[in-house]
């Protein structure tokens, strides 16, 4: 699996895929282009590529060159402008690794999101209360204002995918029983959390919870730490796979497609011994002391 990074961004990939697409479209060769261009073949190969953002000059020049129409041609450099714009969760760089960024630009960029949680509710799920006793046990050295700011990240979060106004993320979380049993923060924090996720099991909507009773016995997801798998409407991005460990830099993000296919599989599996997602909740009255 490769190293966790931040690269591209979503709208970059994109971006990258289409004037490779109309290069293609209008018979060029890479060669062809890039000396027609006036450049090296590498140069426009890293731009297609998505390995960096082009100039607008140099995309108005391609355009050109592949007889784009000018109206399509505003619209692709208008979208120039979008790949060049900062994500939502540039303020928060300063307490953010390049490499969540990167995961976070994903998260927000997905249609499907599959998440199996063995130790704690997925962070999607999660409440403020819940959240942040989870944040002060990760980040202990982290003063009052950090944890805040740390908060209101994962808020946003929240409100970039699950709570999305226009087609919200739709989020199947797989949960083992004991995350459940666990009581983080205090057991009035447990309860709001228990209530919050049966919320989801009563009215559904973006997110599908599923969890697995530990008289499942065993599957295959066990051999698993957290992981997610994301899918996203555009043909050109695969989906990826995150497994997450205790440290930011222990997380993995992969696209190959035999890792993915080998979680998906083990979802499956999982999922068919879970009761299903209409079951509710034990909520604080029965949370264990």
């Amino acid at each position: 699996m490769s190293r966790p990074r931040s690269g591209p961004t979503v709208a970059l990939r994109l971006f990258a895929s289409e004037l490779r697409a109309r290069r293609e479209a209008a018979g060029f060769t890479l060669e062809a282009a890039a000396a027609a261009l006036g450049v090296h073949e590498m140069t426009l190969s890293r731009l297609e590529l998505a390995r960096t953002a082009p100039r607008r000059a140099t995309v108005s020049h391609l355009l050109r060159l592949y007889g784009t129409p000018d109206t399509e041609a505003e619209a692709v450099l208008a979208s120039l402008e979008e790949v060049r714009r900062p994500g939502w969760w540039h303020p928060y760089r300063d307490i953010l690794p390049d490499h969540l960024a990167g995961v976070i630009d994903l998260e927000s960029a997905a249609s499907l999101i599959r998440a199996y949680a063995p130790g704690v509710v997925p962070e999607l799920l999660q409440t403020p209360g819940y959240a942040r006793a989870l944040l002060e046990l990760r980040h202990p050295r982290a003063g009052a204002e950090e944890i805040c700011r740390r908060l209101r990240l994962l808020e946003e979060r929240q409100r970039h995918t699950i709570h999305r106004a226009d087609r919200p993320v739709r989020l199947w979380a797989l949960v083992e029983d004991v995350v459940l049993e666990r009581v983080i923060g205090s057991r009035e924090v447990m309860a709001e959390q228990l209530a919050h996720l049966d919320h989801f099991a009563v009215h559904r909507g973006a997110v599908t919870l599923q969890v697995i009773p530990a008289t499942a016995g065993q599957h295959p997801l066990l051999l698993s730490g957290a992981a997610e798998i994301m899918r996203y409407p555009h043909q050109q991005l695969a989906d990826r796979l995150i497994v997450r460990g205790l440290h930011p830099e222990a997380a993995t993000v992969t696209e190959d497609k035999g890792a993915v296919l080998a979680y998906l599989a083990a979802m499956d599996a999982t999922a068919a011994l879970a009761p299903p997602p209409t079951t509710r909740i034990r909520t604080g009255k029965d949370a264990p002391s």
